[in-house]
């Protein structure tokens, strides 16, 4: 974290206030970010909330906006640092293109190498990946949702859409910006605005395996799914997406010699327990609705996602 707190410090753009919040972590974070915060430097304010327990990373967000003012909030992992002008590279973003909701940093992987310049969805479900599309050099906007990890959003955004992050999700960024396109709004990556992260390192603290991983990955999907799809698309797209689901969880079961299928299992009865709750969501979230679901699809893969990427790693091995 040290390094991240130094690449905070020598940012060109110097008007912002950091919120550091602690979700009850039990190494020297805490004690790093009360170090960083007593320095003298050109940052409005530095303001650390310390969380009693780990509430993750949706509700410790939320909590972090919380104690905020500006007109953009940034989120940035702790497991990341940046470039000098990691901050200045999104704002003039968004004060370029007023159509823009949320602009993503870069991404560059560490662990695995690769440079993510956004997630790609495709219409029966999700998968990430490294960038499939060719982009402008500065501005792209070829994936379908921002990565939570680096990203800046509009206060006002927010505010119309009633809250951050979905709290009974693990991660929630497919479902802000598929919200976030509800309303009518661009999400676009600045690929200037470049963000180093050590990709799992604070999740591989709390999802310890495979079955871990698959369980919030299809939990996630479906409350996803009938939060922002419109009734009649329900119908369609969510057995087929389970269906796609339980085919390739059983694929990798067999690969991995893991229980992944049992993930899935889990997943759906999680669903059914808190359908009255996602339910609740799916009738707020289609009052903001402003575009249909033709248009949000025109954002992802025509194809089940799995599919592509599976073609992407059969060439990379030629």
């Amino acid at each position: 974290m040290e390094k991240l707190f130094s690449s905070l410090q020598d940012q060109t753009f110097s008007n912002f206030e950091l919120v550091f919040v602690d979700n009850a972590s039990t190494d020297d974070s805490l004690r790093l970010a009360n170090a960083f915060a007593k320095k003298r430097d050109a940052i409005v304010s530095k303001t650390i909330v310390a969380l009693s327990n780990n509430f993750g990373f949706c509700k410790g967000n939320n909590t972090g906006i919380e104690h905020t003012k500006g007109t953009y909030i940034a989120l940035l992992n702790n497991d990341t640092y940046v470039s000098h002008t990691w901050l200045e590279e999104l704002v003039s973003t968004m004060d370029s293109n007023s159509s823009v909701g949320i602009c993503q940093s870069q991404i560059i992987d560490i662990r695995n190498k690769l440079t993510i310049n956004g997630n790609f969805l495709g219409v029966y479900g999700k998968r990430n990946g490294d960038e499939p599309f060719k982009n402008d050099g500065h501005l792209f906007e070829g994936a379908f949702y921002a990565s939570g990890t680096a990203l800046v959003i509009r206060r006002a955004l927010v505010e119309k859409m009633g809250y951050l992050f979905d709290e009974k999700q693990f991660t929630g960024d497919m479902d802000l910006s598929w919200r976030a396109r509800l309303i009518g709004y661009r999400i676009v990556t600045n690929c200037k605005s470049i963000c180093y992260h050590y990709q799992g390192h604070s999740s591989r603290l709390v999802l310890r395996n495979e079955v871990d991983v698959g369980y919030v990955v299809f939990r996630d999907a479906v409350r996803t799914f009938i939060k922002n799809y419109a009734l009649s698309s329900l119908f369609f797209r969510i057995p087929i997406l389970m269906l796609i689901d339980a085919i390739n969880s059983f694929y990798v079961s067999i690969q991995s010699r893991s229980m992944i299928i049992h993930s899935l299992a889990k997943a759906v009865f999680w669903n059914l327990i808190n359908l009255k709750s996602t339910w609740k969501e799916h009738v707020k979230t289609q009052v903001n609705r402003r575009v249909t679901d033709g248009e949000i699809e025109s954002y992802m893969l025509s194809y089940p996602a799995e599919l592509y990427f599976f073609k992407l790693k059969l060439l990379r091995k030629k």
